[in-house]
């Protein structure tokens, strides 16, 4: 297990001032920063209860929305039993759902993946669907059976849905043969240790009043001259998608078993398989417009993937997040794939739109630890034939002489460029740096690695005397390897690294 990530001082005090001068208008915030070994700073503001007390770290709030991972995470322990395929037509699990018909009259299949990745076509309900969370099964299954409307064919789209979720929660139920709290608690709440985690207030001792206590939820009509108490609605067949309660430390021990599934030293499949926690954790379906551009100016992609949505940035690499907000509460948690480290808002009132703050929260930790967005583990392959590929360079500089037992040439190579051509450029490149230094007196290659997008490619510099040099190169996924590519290049004050690029960080023997 890795230490814990440390905070400094500069980061710790900003944290703890942030919502200083928010223009965000609630009772109580309760927010934190965690790894994948708990929570790394914890700040409350406000009141919780309106009655004085400020949220703790295990105070506990409603995350709506955010309950969606964890029914996507229920029905692939389902999947990765052997009890359902997510290809399989949701109108054989639930005999009272009906498939949309397109123009032509043809039937057109709604499939489980369809509605875990938002693509099923039924629309956007959150309206309506806020306020019926204490249905109860039978009725859900009655207003099933009487029709739904679809915005779109099934499979061409994103619409964000939380009956299709329903739906995934009646399928749990039916294959496992238990209530789908019943089950979420016993396969993720109790072997994980979310101990704070439930989906109603009467799932915790006292109603959680002997700990921290339970935020209320409340809404204002007067910016928060005056508040109005919300009723917790929940409980039935809403459950499932949207009615949970946790804390922050719970939320990072959920992201960060989660987000392990990206960690190569991780070997845990006990509950749910890695593969597919990352099945969650990629894009599925495009959503555009889902994110606010100006708010994520790196923001490069987004979309759904399975109970989370996804983003790609052009200096972090991958993140999962996911929102929720009902009457009374609003709530983000979002985490970095590659390093586990994470953000998670809590307020209790409704509209707070609180993944902005979380985004920034998260950004500012991770430049403060100068986080890659990728670590790429080279092949040992690929190293080898750097190694070779360098000592040309700095020695004979002509590309034939690597030709020895340790790196073998694709065809394409010197097809693609002659091996005069090759040389003549190649000596070109170590005369505008004014020769190369000595091998002696160069750092070793693994200190000179730059960047990799992938274990088969490493680019590196070699130093020269009044300049620096790039090489790259890219082996063959083949055995043996073969070199398939290899350039060099002069690197200059005004040709430097992309920034994008100098963060996918190459890593020999992990």
């Amino acid at each position: 297990m890795s230490a814990a990530t440390e905070l400094s001082p500069d980061v710790v005090a900003r944290l703890s001032s942030w919502f200083d001068d928010t223009d965000l208008v609630s009772p109580s915030l309760s927010y934190a920063v965690f790894d994948r070994q708990g929570v790394l700073f914890h700040h409350g503001v406000g009141e919780f209860q309106l009655d004085g007390r400020a949220p703790g770290e295990e105070t506990i709030y409603r995350i709506a929305s955010m309950s969606k991972s964890f029914c996507i995470a229920a029905v692939l322990v389902l999947r990765d039993r052997g009890l359902l395929s997510l290809d399989d037509r949701v109108a054989e699990l639930v005999p009272q759902f009906r498939d949309p018909v397109d123009a032509a009259g043809v039937v057109q299949p709604v499939t489980v993946r369809m509605l875990m990745s938002n693509s099923s076509g039924l629309p956007e309900d959150n309206g309506w669907a806020d306020h019926e969370l204490a249905l109860s099964r039978e009725d859900f299954l009655a207003v099933v059976d009487a029709g739904l409307g679809f915005a779109g064919l099934p499979g061409l789209g994103f619409q964000y849905s939380n009956v299709g979720f329903w739906l995934l929660g009646v399928i749990v139920e039916d294959l496992a043969g238990q209530g789908f709290e019943q089950f979420a608690r016993e396969t993720f709440l109790e072997p994980l240790g979310l101990t704070s985690t439930g989906y109603k207030p009467a799932d915790f001792a006292g109603d959680g009043e002997p700990g921290d206590g339970i935020a209320h939820g409340y809404t204002s009509y007067d910016k928060g001259s005056s508040w109005v108490p919300r009723p917790v609605v929940g409980g039935g067949i809403g459950a499932c998608a949207a009615s949970m309660f946790s804390t922050p430390p719970d939320i990072a021990r959920w992201s960060g078993w989660l987000s392990s599934a990206f960690d190569v030293t991780n070997t845990d499949d006990a509950i749910l398989s890695r593969a597919s926690r990352r099945e969650m954790q990629r894009i599925h379906t495009v959503a555009p417009g889902a994110a606010d551009r100006t708010a994520s100016p790196t923001l490069e992609a987004q979309g759904y993937g399975l109970g989370l949505y996804v983003e790609h940035d052009v200096r972090f690499g991958r993140f999962a997040q996911h929102s929720g907000g009902l009457p009374g509460w609003s709530s983000n948690m979002r985490w970095h794939l590659e390093s586990g480290l994470g953000a998670v808002v809590f307020g209790n009132t409704n509209g707070l739109k609180l993944s902005v703050a979380a985004a920034d929260m998260l950004r500012l930790v991770l430049d403060s630890v100068d986080e890659p967005a990728r670590r790429i583990e080279l092949w040992p392959a690929t190293v080898a034939a750097a190694r070779a590929v360098d000592a040309v360079v700095l020695g004979s500089g002509r590309i034939l002489d690597a030709a020895d037992a340790s790196t073998v040439f694709s065809p394409n190579l010197l097809g693609d460029v002659p091996a005069e051509v090759r040389d003549a450029r190649i000596a070109a490149a170590v005369a505008e740096v004014g020769g190369v230094v000595d091998a002696a007196a160069a750092a070793p290659l693994d200190a000179r690695f730059t960047w990799s997008v992938a274990p088969a490619h490493v680019a590196w510099t070699i130093p020269g005397r009044t300049g620096e040099l790039e090489c790259r190169i890219e082996i063959t996924p083949t055995t043996p390897a073969m070199l398939q590519r290899f350039d060099v290049a002069v690197r200059t004050p005004t040709t430097p690294l992309s920034p994008v690029l100098r963060h996918y960080r190459p890593v020999v023997d992990v």
